[in-house]
């Protein structure tokens, strides 16, 4: 085990968290109050996005990946391989949700609540939901096995 960079400790503790901050963006739509979830969205995408380039700006400039699995416990096979659908199911969990943000808020802008309201926006977000959670969960687990397990 060894001790793991800040920046690698901000990014857990941050998808950690991010399945239940999402959640209560949810909800915030389940009880109708499109307003407000509408701006917890806007907040939590735009730190997840900080968050993100801040882990990706501190990964080139302090070592990445690489450096960290030769001192895991894991196979480097296994850890590359986890690493590979973590970042498939992250960017496009990342996409859906930028493309999901964007139509909607262009729709709320337009006053046309009801269009968003109708079309499949509920279906996408949960679906969203469920892949960020798991690209969430999935980030974590290899941070554990990078530096705790």
């Amino acid at each position: 085990m060894i001790n793991s960079p800040i920046y690698m400790d901000v990014m857990a503790i941050y998808f950690a968290i991010l399945p239940f901050l999402f959640a209560i963006t949810i909800y915030f739509a389940i009880k109708k109050n499109y307003k407000l979830h509408l701006q917890t969205q806007t907040i939590l995408l735009t730190i997840s996005l900080l968050v993100i380039l801040y882990f990706e700006v501190s990964a080139r400039v302090f070592g990445g990946f690489m450096m960290y699995a030769d001192n895991s416990s894991f196979s480097f096979e296994f850890l590359v391989i986890y690493l590979v659908i973590h970042i498939i199911i992250a960017t496009a969990s990342l996409g859906g949700w930028l493309y999901l943000y964007i139509i909607s808020l262009k729709a709320y802008r337009n006053n046309d609540i009801k269009s968003i309201i109708n079309s499949k926006h509920k279906k996408i977000g949960k679906a969203i939901f469920a892949f960020m959670s798991l690209s969430s969960f999935m980030g974590v687990l290899l941070y554990l096995f990078l530096f705790v397990l």
